[in-house]
């Protein structure tokens, strides 16, 4: 069936191919674009040009995309304003101006949806996305990005669904639900089974396994960190995740081991990485190593030296480079680090962290320096309640994440079920076709060894004797008819019968295994057989075949019989007379031990049977 099936849409390939062709136009000058027309794109594309060469002015490229928008809108060329939007966007929130970045996003959302362009939508609602989340807009992010993943769901662009489901298990874990980012993020594996989306799936496996460090299951942390360090083994995925972002998962893999008390393989990892070219190049990636590993020093050792002048430096470095969320990170280890030392110099750190948050509604961070701060200002009221405020703030916000995703979520599960029904159903059309072919097969068999059968015989009585021959073979054919009929014919009608029933019913397949091995007896019952020198030994055989199931032959006088001095008249008669007796002993008796007297009297050749239960 499946190469019949390969073959005709082979087949019907070529047809297609030859109908378009036949209909496709002879001169391709008739389906070029007007000259005009052309014209107007040409000098559109100019301006395109212009604002995507990254040598250019930035405040001249995006004049250069506003002249080449307003053209494309006056033109009406939807295609070309769908890239004006994108490069136009993408420029905006480059140069700084999220804000604006967000607005044209919405105009590129608007143009999609009048042109039902559900491509366009889910790429809008990406980019929505992506930008509220960079203002700290967490739930409008979620939000965007919760519309984009259903849009790419409903179309089958599984690549970039599973990167919406990223992105927001990447929100969920910024509020700190690590729980719920670990299913989102898991969901989203599922979308890149058996692809080549490395950096995706690597963003996917870290996400897993930073949430299970911040649950306390290091074992899990430690196996997920492992999974992007082995897809990193191969070249091609290395090059797709990028070599600088490696230093990224190492540094994760040593925090998940100093939880584990590991100190000793956590610091060989970050002082590794402290010579590692990558990290060198990169300030920012540089103190953030330096950091973690000053750290991770003094929990091994809280009297450890080096420990202070790691964590100051990195901080200095951090101030220099104006990274905000370094600072935060920096003040943090320096305040754990003082807070059994020096009162005073953690509370110190501990408000520099806290000020650096100011201006961002990152509730997570501030959640943990607050709880420091109450720590060690435990009389502060006013931090008590910013406290207080923090959490509510932080609640309310994972609390909205799960309401969006939940609903959708559900869809996913039922989706998948209508899908696993759907295939269920269409294996069971294959199953009943397999039967009823199966049926119809050994029928048409039958019938067709029935013709030959008949063929054959008929051919030999024409060159015997035709009378006496005609009727044996006549008699010989109404019995394997009716053997067709009341055996292998009833029994295929129970089988479909019974399928119709049960499609699952495990007998089906011994019954049609029996009616397999029925047919093949029959067929074998009346095959053709030599009659000249190897009679004798096809006699034999015939009867050896019987032997089965404890049965026991003795042919006695069998080889004192000239067999080729006997006509040929007789020889066919001894061989059905004896395999027709030997085949209703075999259904009919319970024998054991079955006696084959042969002898030879002046032109009579005697048969003597004795059957033993």
């Amino acid at each position: 069936m499946k190469h019949d099936t390969v073959a005709s849409l082979f087949f019907l390939g070529i047809w297609i191919l030859v109908v378009f062709n036949s209909c496709g136009p002879e001169n391709p000058e008739e389906i070029s674009v007007p000259l005009a027309t052309q014209k107007k794109i040409d000098s559109l594309n100019s301006y395109y040009d212009f604002a995507f060469k990254d040598s250019n002015d930035k405040e001249k490229k995006l004049d250069a995309l506003d002249h080449f928008l307003k053209g494309t809108k006056v033109f009406n060329f939807d295609s070309l304003q769908y890239k004006g939007f994108i490069l136009q966007t993408k420029l905006l929130s480059k140069y700084g101006n999220t804000p604006k970045a967000i607005e044209q996003s919405y105009r590129l959302l608007e143009l999609a949806k009048k042109n039902n362009d559900s491509f366009y939508m889910g790429k809008a609602l990406y980019k929505l996305g992506l930008y509220n989340k960079r203002l700290d807009n967490y739930i409008e992010a979620f939000q965007f990005y919760n519309e984009a993943f259903k849009i790419n769901r409903n179309i089958k662009d599984s690549i970039i669904a599973g990167k919406c489901l990223l992105e927001m298990s990447n929100v969920q874990r910024a509020l700190g639900d690590h729980n719920a980012s670990k299913t989102t993020a898991t969901d989203g594996l599922k979308y890149l089974e058996n692809s080549t989306e490395y950096r995706i799936m690597s963003g996917l496996y870290h996400g897993i396994s930073i949430s299970f460090k911040e649950l306390g299951n290091q074992e899990e942390a430690l196996l997920w960190n492992s999974k992007i360090l082995h897809l990193c083994n191969d070249s091609i995925a290395k090059k797709y995740i990028g070599v600088h972002n490696l230093p990224i998962f190492k540094n994760t893999r040593a925090n998940i081991l100093a939880e584990q008390q590991k100190y000793a393989e956590s610091i060989r990892i970050l002082q590794a990485l402290l010579k590692d070219k990558n990290v060198l190049e990169n300030e920012i990636d540089y103190a953030q190593v330096l950091s973690n590993l000053g750290y991770i020093k003094f929990l091994q050792n809280p009297k450890n030296p080096e420990s202070e002048t790691m964590l100051l430096q990195a901080l200095d470095i951090r101030e220099q480079e104006e990274d905000i969320f370094g600072l935060y990170n920096s003040n943090i280890h320096l305040t754990k680090y003082y807070r059994d030392k020096n009162i005073e110099k953690a509370k110190h750190h501990a408000y520099k962290a806290y000020q650096s948050l100011e201006g961002f509604e990152d509730y997570e961070a501030l959640l943990e320096v607050l709880t420091l701060i109450t720590e060690l200002n435990p009389d502060s009221l006013e931090d008590h309640q910013r406290f207080k405020d923090a959490s509510l703030k932080l609640m309310q916000l994972r609390k909205k994440t799960r309401e969006i995703y939940a609903p959708t979520r559900f869809e996913n599960e039922s989706l998948l079920k209508q899908n696993e029904e759907k295939n269920l159903k269409i294996s069971e059309v294959r199953n009943q076709n397999t039967i009823y072919l199966l049926g119809i097969l050994l029928l048409v068999t039958g019938i067709g060894f029935v013709i030959y059968f008949f063929r054959q015989q008929m051919r030999y009585l024409n060159q015997e004797n035709k009378i006496i021959q005609f009727q044996a073979s006549y008699e010989t054919e109404t019995r394997i008819a009716k053997r067709l009929h009341d055996e292998l014919g009833n029994d295929i009608f129970q089988v479909m019968m019974q399928y119709q029933n049960d499609p699952h019913d495990p007998q089906i397949k011994d019954k049609l295994n029996k009616s397999y091995i029925k047919a093949r007896d029959i067929s074998r019952e009346n095959n053709e057989f030599e009659i000249g020198d190897t009679y004798a030994e096809e006699l034999n055989n015939m009867l050896q075949n019987y032997t089965q199931n404890g049965i026991r032959l003795i042919a006695i006088g069998f080889d004192t019989i000239d067999w080729n001095k006997l006509d040929k008249t007789i020889k066919i008669t001894v061989y059905r007379v004896l395999q027709e007796l030997m085949t209703n002993m075999q259904k009919h008796s319970k024998a054991s031990l079955v006696k084959l007297v042969f002898s030879n009297t002046k032109d009579f050749l005697n048969l003597n049977t004795q059957i033993t239960a």
